[in-house]
Protein backbone atom coordinates (compact mmCIF):
# COMPACT_ATOMS: atom_id res chain seq x y z
CA UNK A 1 0.00 0.00 0.00
CA UNK A 2 1.27 3.99 -0.11
CA UNK A 3 2.69 4.35 3.47
CA UNK A 4 1.55 7.58 4.54
CA UNK A 5 5.74 9.53 4.01
CA UNK A 6 7.61 9.25 7.05
CA UNK A 7 10.05 12.10 8.37
CA UNK A 8 12.70 12.50 10.57
CA UNK A 9 12.08 13.63 14.37
CA UNK A 10 13.13 17.11 15.80
CA UNK A 11 14.18 17.06 19.74
CA UNK A 12 11.96 19.72 21.38
CA UNK A 13 14.79 21.45 23.14
CA UNK A 14 14.41 21.33 26.86
CA UNK A 15 13.79 24.37 28.58
CA UNK A 16 16.92 25.82 30.46
CA UNK A 17 17.48 24.39 34.46
CA UNK A 18 16.61 28.03 35.84
CA UNK A 19 17.62 26.91 39.12
CA UNK A 20 20.98 25.68 38.56
CA UNK A 21 21.50 28.92 36.80
CA UNK A 22 19.99 31.15 39.81
CA UNK A 23 22.49 28.92 42.38
CA UNK A 24 25.57 29.16 40.16
CA UNK A 25 25.03 33.24 40.22
CA UNK A 26 24.44 32.95 44.14
CA UNK A 27 27.62 30.73 44.33
CA UNK A 28 30.08 32.43 42.03
CA UNK A 29 29.19 36.00 43.05
CA UNK A 30 29.48 34.80 46.84
CA UNK A 31 32.41 33.63 45.79
CA UNK A 32 33.77 36.47 44.40
CA UNK A 33 32.68 39.05 46.61
CA UNK A 34 34.14 37.32 49.74
CA UNK A 35 37.57 37.51 47.92
CA UNK A 36 37.25 40.92 47.20
CA UNK A 37 36.72 42.16 50.34
CA UNK A 38 39.98 39.58 51.70
CA UNK A 39 42.14 40.79 49.12
CA UNK A 40 41.09 44.70 48.97
CA UNK A 41 44.06 46.68 49.60
CA UNK A 42 43.22 49.52 53.08
CA UNK A 43 42.31 52.80 51.98
CA UNK A 44 40.66 52.09 48.38
CA UNK A 45 36.92 53.67 47.60
CA UNK A 46 34.54 50.75 48.68
CA UNK A 47 32.63 52.29 45.64
CA UNK A 48 35.27 50.86 43.21
CA UNK A 49 35.14 47.23 45.13
CA UNK A 50 31.29 47.30 44.76
CA UNK A 51 31.46 47.85 40.90
CA UNK A 52 34.28 45.23 40.46
CA UNK A 53 31.86 42.99 42.41
CA UNK A 54 28.87 43.73 39.63
CA UNK A 55 30.75 42.70 36.66
CA UNK A 56 30.06 38.86 37.37
CA UNK A 57 26.65 39.42 37.63
CA UNK A 58 26.20 41.31 34.71
CA UNK A 59 28.32 39.00 32.84
CA UNK A 60 25.64 36.10 34.16
CA UNK A 61 23.07 37.99 32.86
CA UNK A 62 24.00 38.44 29.42
CA UNK A 63 25.14 35.07 29.32
CA UNK A 64 21.76 34.07 30.92
CA UNK A 65 20.21 35.59 27.67
CA UNK A 66 22.10 34.81 25.19
CA UNK A 67 20.83 31.22 26.34
CA UNK A 68 17.53 31.95 26.27
CA UNK A 69 17.95 33.42 23.10
CA UNK A 70 19.04 29.97 22.05
CA UNK A 71 15.84 27.82 23.72
CA UNK A 72 13.45 30.97 22.18
CA UNK A 73 15.05 30.06 18.48
CA UNK A 74 15.28 26.28 18.73
CA UNK A 75 11.46 26.24 20.26
CA UNK A 76 10.54 28.24 16.69
CA UNK A 77 12.36 26.06 14.79
CA UNK A 78 10.81 22.62 16.39
CA UNK A 79 7.44 24.55 15.99
CA UNK A 80 8.03 25.53 12.19
CA UNK A 81 9.13 21.88 11.80
CA UNK A 82 6.22 20.15 13.22
CA UNK A 83 3.95 22.64 11.33
CA UNK A 84 5.63 22.43 8.13
CA UNK A 85 5.45 18.16 8.34
CA UNK A 86 1.86 18.99 9.32
CA UNK A 87 0.73 20.48 6.47
CA UNK A 88 3.00 18.27 4.13
CA UNK A 89 1.11 14.74 6.10
CA UNK A 90 -2.53 16.76 5.50
CA UNK A 91 -1.44 17.61 1.59
CA UNK A 92 -0.16 13.69 1.41
CA UNK A 93 -3.53 12.48 2.53
CA UNK A 94 -5.81 15.20 0.86
CA UNK A 95 -4.27 14.08 -2.25
CA UNK A 96 -4.81 10.20 -1.39
CA UNK A 97 -8.29 10.75 -0.55
CA UNK A 98 -9.09 12.02 -4.65
CA UNK A 99 -11.74 10.24 -6.48
CA UNK A 100 -12.21 9.08 -9.58
CA UNK A 101 -16.35 10.73 -10.29
CA UNK A 102 -18.51 8.14 -12.33
CA UNK A 103 -21.25 9.54 -14.12
CA UNK A 104 -22.71 5.62 -15.55
CA UNK A 105 -21.61 2.47 -15.68
CA UNK A 106 -21.97 -0.74 -17.33
CA UNK A 107 -21.60 -4.62 -16.40
CA UNK A 108 -21.40 -7.45 -18.93
CA UNK A 109 -20.46 -10.97 -16.83
CA UNK A 110 -21.63 -14.65 -16.62
CA UNK A 111 -24.96 -13.46 -15.48
CA UNK A 112 -26.45 -11.57 -18.32
CA UNK A 113 -26.41 -7.93 -19.64
CA UNK A 114 -29.21 -6.66 -18.02
CA UNK A 115 -27.62 -4.45 -15.00
CA UNK A 116 -31.05 -4.82 -12.58
CA UNK A 117 -28.86 -8.48 -11.77
CA UNK A 118 -25.76 -6.55 -10.59
CA UNK A 119 -27.29 -4.36 -7.96
CA UNK A 120 -28.25 -5.02 -4.37
CA UNK A 121 -24.60 -7.11 -4.54
CA UNK A 122 -26.72 -9.37 -6.91
CA UNK A 123 -28.60 -11.35 -4.29
CA UNK A 124 -31.31 -11.33 -6.71
CA UNK A 125 -28.89 -12.63 -9.47
CA UNK A 126 -29.26 -16.42 -10.63
CA UNK A 127 -26.29 -18.27 -10.27
CA UNK A 128 -24.44 -19.52 -13.61
CA UNK A 129 -23.35 -22.85 -14.28
CA UNK A 130 -19.44 -23.36 -15.64
CA UNK A 131 -19.32 -24.74 -18.95
CA UNK A 132 -16.68 -26.85 -20.48
CA UNK A 133 -16.20 -26.13 -24.41
CA UNK A 134 -14.44 -28.79 -26.85
CA UNK A 135 -11.17 -26.87 -26.36
CA UNK A 136 -11.29 -26.49 -22.57
CA UNK A 137 -9.28 -28.33 -20.27
CA UNK A 138 -11.11 -26.92 -17.20
CA UNK A 139 -14.87 -25.81 -16.67
CA UNK A 140 -15.54 -21.99 -18.13
CA UNK A 141 -18.18 -19.13 -16.67
CA UNK A 142 -18.66 -17.70 -20.14
CA UNK A 143 -21.08 -14.50 -20.75
CA UNK A 144 -24.44 -16.59 -21.80
CA UNK A 145 -25.24 -14.00 -24.01
CA UNK A 146 -22.09 -15.06 -26.33
CA UNK A 147 -22.01 -18.46 -25.89
CA UNK A 148 -21.45 -20.82 -29.06
CA UNK A 149 -20.80 -17.68 -31.06
CA UNK A 150 -17.40 -18.62 -32.90
CA UNK A 151 -14.46 -16.13 -32.93
CA UNK A 152 -12.04 -15.05 -30.02
CA UNK A 153 -14.13 -14.06 -26.60
CA UNK A 154 -12.26 -10.82 -26.36
CA UNK A 155 -13.27 -8.79 -29.14
CA UNK A 156 -16.62 -10.39 -28.99
CA UNK A 157 -17.04 -9.53 -25.65
CA UNK A 158 -15.68 -5.63 -26.56
CA UNK A 159 -17.99 -5.05 -29.33
CA UNK A 160 -21.01 -5.87 -27.32
CA UNK A 161 -20.04 -4.14 -23.94
CA UNK A 162 -19.91 -1.19 -26.75
CA UNK A 163 -23.33 -1.98 -28.51
CA UNK A 164 -24.71 -1.67 -24.83
CA UNK A 165 -23.38 1.16 -24.21
CA UNK A 166 -24.87 2.71 -27.63
CA UNK A 167 -27.98 1.33 -26.28
CA UNK A 168 -27.96 3.58 -23.28
CA UNK A 169 -31.49 6.10 -23.07
CA UNK A 170 -30.54 9.87 -23.39
CA UNK A 171 -26.62 9.25 -24.34
CA UNK A 172 -25.67 11.94 -26.26
CA UNK A 173 -27.81 14.44 -23.70
CA UNK A 174 -26.59 12.80 -20.23
CA UNK A 175 -23.13 11.80 -21.42
CA UNK A 176 -20.09 14.60 -21.35
CA UNK A 177 -18.16 15.67 -24.38
CA UNK A 178 -15.74 12.46 -24.17
CA UNK A 179 -11.75 12.95 -24.02
CA UNK A 180 -10.25 10.24 -24.66
CA UNK A 181 -10.48 6.13 -23.50
CA UNK A 182 -8.81 4.24 -20.85
CA UNK A 183 -8.94 0.62 -21.48
CA UNK A 184 -7.86 -2.88 -19.67
CA UNK A 185 -6.89 -5.59 -21.54
CA UNK A 186 -6.00 -6.78 -24.37
CA UNK A 187 -5.23 -4.44 -27.62
CA UNK A 188 -7.59 -6.36 -29.49
CA UNK A 189 -10.48 -5.81 -27.39
CA UNK A 190 -9.59 -2.27 -27.37
CA UNK A 191 -9.59 -2.15 -30.94
CA UNK A 192 -13.14 -3.94 -31.73
CA UNK A 193 -14.70 -1.63 -28.95
CA UNK A 194 -13.49 1.41 -30.77
CA UNK A 195 -14.28 -0.11 -34.22
CA UNK A 196 -18.19 -0.92 -33.06
CA UNK A 197 -18.67 2.55 -31.46
CA UNK A 198 -17.57 3.90 -34.43
CA UNK A 199 -20.09 2.19 -36.23
CA UNK A 200 -22.89 3.11 -34.23
CA UNK A 201 -21.86 7.43 -34.32
CA UNK A 202 -19.56 7.44 -31.26
CA UNK A 203 -16.00 8.50 -32.61
CA UNK A 204 -13.53 8.71 -29.52
CA UNK A 205 -10.18 11.02 -29.55
CA UNK A 206 -6.98 9.76 -30.17
CA UNK A 207 -6.02 10.34 -26.75
CA UNK A 208 -5.41 6.53 -24.79
CA UNK A 209 -4.82 6.15 -21.29
CA UNK A 210 -2.87 2.78 -19.82
CA UNK A 211 -5.60 1.49 -17.18
CA UNK A 212 -4.37 -1.79 -15.55
CA UNK A 213 -3.22 -1.49 -12.35
CA UNK A 214 -3.98 0.10 -8.94
CA UNK A 215 -1.30 2.73 -9.59
CA UNK A 216 -2.30 3.33 -12.90
CA UNK A 217 -5.71 4.34 -11.45
CA UNK A 218 -4.48 6.85 -9.07
CA UNK A 219 -2.52 8.35 -12.05
CA UNK A 220 -5.87 9.06 -14.13
CA UNK A 221 -7.27 10.40 -10.72
CA UNK A 222 -4.50 12.65 -10.78
CA UNK A 223 -3.98 13.67 -14.20
CA UNK A 224 -8.20 14.11 -14.53
CA UNK A 225 -8.04 18.00 -14.34
CA UNK A 226 -5.53 18.52 -17.25
CA UNK A 227 -7.45 15.56 -18.79
CA UNK A 228 -10.48 17.13 -18.86
CA UNK A 229 -9.88 20.55 -18.16
CA UNK A 230 -13.63 21.82 -19.11
CA UNK A 231 -17.09 21.15 -16.60
CA UNK A 232 -18.46 19.36 -19.27
CA UNK A 233 -15.34 17.40 -20.34
CA UNK A 234 -15.32 13.41 -19.18
CA UNK A 235 -13.28 10.19 -20.16
CA UNK A 236 -14.52 6.60 -20.81
CA UNK A 237 -13.22 3.68 -18.88
CA UNK A 238 -13.61 0.21 -20.22
CA UNK A 239 -12.39 -3.06 -20.31
CA UNK A 240 -12.89 -6.62 -21.18
CA UNK A 241 -11.27 -10.07 -20.13
CA UNK A 242 -11.67 -13.90 -21.15
CA UNK A 243 -9.64 -16.24 -19.00
CA UNK A 244 -8.76 -19.93 -20.19
CA UNK A 245 -6.91 -20.13 -16.85
CA UNK A 246 -7.28 -19.88 -13.34
CA UNK A 247 -5.11 -20.89 -9.66
CA UNK A 248 -6.34 -24.24 -8.22
CA UNK A 249 -9.61 -24.13 -6.59
CA UNK A 250 -10.72 -21.30 -8.88
CA UNK A 251 -12.85 -21.38 -12.49
CA UNK A 252 -11.71 -19.10 -15.31
CA UNK A 253 -13.84 -16.13 -15.82
CA UNK A 254 -15.26 -13.29 -18.12
CA UNK A 255 -16.44 -9.77 -17.91
CA UNK A 256 -16.89 -6.71 -18.81
CA UNK A 257 -17.15 -2.96 -17.45
CA UNK A 258 -17.67 0.69 -18.59
CA UNK A 259 -17.76 3.75 -16.80
CA UNK A 260 -18.46 6.97 -17.77
CA UNK A 261 -16.28 9.26 -16.08
CA UNK A 262 -17.51 13.03 -15.63
CA UNK A 263 -16.06 16.20 -13.63
CA UNK A 264 -18.69 16.72 -11.15
CA UNK A 265 -20.58 13.40 -10.65
CA UNK A 266 -22.33 11.66 -7.37
CA UNK A 267 -20.15 8.61 -7.53
CA UNK A 268 -16.98 8.38 -6.42
CA UNK A 269 -14.54 5.91 -6.87
CA UNK A 270 -12.04 6.32 -4.00
CA UNK A 271 -8.35 5.02 -4.81
CA UNK A 272 -7.45 1.13 -3.87
CA UNK A 273 -4.57 -0.42 -2.24
CA UNK A 274 -2.96 -3.44 -2.55
CA UNK A 275 -2.14 -5.48 0.73
CA UNK A 276 1.76 -6.33 0.74
CA UNK A 277 2.49 -8.85 3.61
CA UNK A 278 6.05 -9.65 2.32
CA UNK A 279 6.56 -5.34 2.95
CA UNK A 280 5.28 -5.98 6.53
CA UNK A 281 1.83 -4.77 5.89
CA UNK A 282 -1.34 -5.88 8.19
CA UNK A 283 -4.95 -6.29 6.90
CA UNK A 284 -5.93 -3.96 9.82
CA UNK A 285 -3.38 -1.27 9.02
CA UNK A 286 -4.92 -1.33 5.52
CA UNK A 287 -8.10 -1.11 6.17
CA UNK A 288 -7.93 1.54 8.67
CA UNK A 289 -5.83 3.47 6.26
CA UNK A 290 -8.72 3.01 3.63
CA UNK A 291 -11.12 4.39 6.38
CA UNK A 292 -9.54 7.24 6.20
CA UNK A 293 -9.18 8.15 2.99
CA UNK A 294 -12.98 8.05 3.13
CA UNK A 295 -13.75 9.90 6.87
CA UNK A 296 -15.11 6.78 8.20
CA UNK A 297 -14.65 5.69 11.74
CA UNK A 298 -15.34 2.35 10.72
CA UNK A 299 -15.76 -0.30 8.21
CA UNK A 300 -18.37 0.06 5.41
CA UNK A 301 -21.27 -1.26 6.56
CA UNK A 302 -21.70 -3.32 2.96
CA UNK A 303 -18.67 -4.81 1.40
CA UNK A 304 -18.13 -7.65 -1.37
CA UNK A 305 -15.23 -9.67 -2.36
CA UNK A 306 -15.08 -11.25 -5.95
CA UNK A 307 -12.76 -14.30 -4.18
CA UNK A 308 -12.88 -16.12 -0.88
CA UNK A 309 -8.74 -14.80 -0.25
CA UNK A 310 -9.69 -12.00 -0.61
CA UNK A 311 -12.59 -12.21 2.06
CA UNK A 312 -10.34 -14.04 4.53
CA UNK A 313 -7.62 -11.48 4.62
CA UNK A 314 -9.42 -8.07 5.43
CA UNK A 315 -11.22 -9.84 8.49
CA UNK A 316 -8.64 -8.98 10.58
CA UNK A 317 -9.44 -5.16 9.76
CA UNK A 318 -13.00 -5.54 10.75
CA UNK A 319 -13.99 -5.77 6.69
CA UNK A 320 -16.56 -8.43 6.51
CA UNK A 321 -18.43 -9.33 3.40
CA UNK A 322 -21.22 -11.93 4.92
CA UNK A 323 -22.70 -13.72 1.87
CA UNK A 324 -21.67 -11.11 -0.67
CA UNK A 325 -18.63 -13.37 -1.98
CA UNK A 326 -19.38 -13.31 -5.84
CA UNK A 327 -16.96 -15.71 -7.15
CA UNK A 328 -19.36 -17.93 -7.98
CA UNK A 329 -21.07 -15.49 -10.28
CA UNK A 330 -17.91 -14.25 -11.89
CA UNK A 331 -14.89 -16.37 -11.57
CA UNK A 332 -11.05 -15.34 -12.18
CA UNK A 333 -11.28 -12.32 -13.57
CA UNK A 334 -7.53 -11.26 -13.63
CA UNK A 335 -6.66 -7.42 -14.15
CA UNK A 336 -10.14 -6.85 -14.49
CA UNK A 337 -11.68 -8.09 -10.67
CA UNK A 338 -10.47 -4.63 -9.23
CA UNK A 339 -12.17 -2.74 -11.89
CA UNK A 340 -15.41 -5.16 -11.38
CA UNK A 341 -15.31 -4.55 -8.25
CA UNK A 342 -14.92 -1.14 -7.81
CA UNK A 343 -18.30 -1.16 -10.80
CA UNK A 344 -19.98 -3.26 -8.32
CA UNK A 345 -19.28 -1.64 -5.07
CA UNK A 346 -20.77 2.11 -7.20
CA UNK A 347 -24.27 0.61 -7.77
CA UNK A 348 -24.50 -0.71 -4.38
CA UNK A 349 -23.43 3.08 -3.03
CA UNK A 350 -25.93 4.43 -5.66
CA UNK A 351 -28.42 2.35 -4.66
CA UNK A 352 -28.27 2.53 -0.89
CA UNK A 353 -26.54 6.39 -0.76
CA UNK A 354 -24.08 4.65 1.92
CA UNK A 355 -20.56 3.38 1.49
CA UNK A 356 -19.40 0.17 -0.28
CA UNK A 357 -16.42 -1.41 0.48
CA UNK A 358 -14.79 -3.85 -2.40
CA UNK A 359 -12.35 -6.79 -1.83
CA UNK A 360 -10.35 -8.71 -5.03
CA UNK A 361 -6.90 -10.16 -6.64
CA UNK A 362 -5.99 -9.03 -9.66
CA UNK A 363 -3.44 -11.36 -11.98
CA UNK A 364 -0.37 -11.03 -10.20
CA UNK A 365 -2.58 -12.74 -6.98
CA UNK A 366 -2.05 -9.24 -5.22
CA UNK A 367 -5.27 -8.49 -2.77
CA UNK A 368 -6.51 -5.49 -3.08
CA UNK A 369 -9.27 -3.28 -1.48
CA UNK A 370 -11.08 0.28 -1.74
CA UNK A 371 -14.04 1.82 -1.27
CA UNK A 372 -16.98 3.77 -3.19
CA UNK A 373 -19.10 6.53 -2.11
CA UNK A 374 -22.10 8.78 -3.32
CA UNK A 375 -22.45 12.05 -2.75
CA UNK A 376 -26.27 11.57 -2.62
CA UNK A 377 -26.16 9.69 0.35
Amino acid sequence: MNRPPQYRDYVEPGEPKWRRWWLALLLLWGAQSGLLLTLWPEGRPRLELWLYSAVLPLSWGLVLSIRALVWRIGLMNWDAYRQTIQVAEQRWWRKRARTLPVHELLLLGPVGDVQAQYRNLMEGAQLPEPELPANADVPLLRCQLSRGIPGARVPLLARHLARLALALPERAERWPSLCGLAWVGEASGEAAFVAALEAGGLSLPAARFTLRTLKDLDALIDALPKVCPGETDGLLCAGVVSREQADEGEVPGEAGFLWVVGRKDSLRLHRGEYLLPENGETAGELCSQMQRYVGLAKAPEDCLALDAGSQDAFVEGGWTVGQHQLAEYWGALGELAPFVGMSLAALQAEQSGEPCGWMGKDDAGRLAMGVVVSNGG
